[in-house]
């Protein structure tokens, strides 16, 4: 599996849903990514 990079805007989005305590999972399941990759940021 390759490994893509977040796009600027995927970071926007991360850190919207962080402010609003969106749960990582829910978070994941919207923008098609691990949670792992979510945590990552949070």
């Amino acid at each position: 599996m390759t490994y893509t990079h977040l796009t600027p805007n995927e970071l926007v989005m991360i850190e919207a849903y962080f402010h609003q305590e969106t749960p990582v999972a829910i978070v994941a399941k919207q923008l098609k990514r691990g949670r792992q990759t979510i945590y990552n940021v949070y």
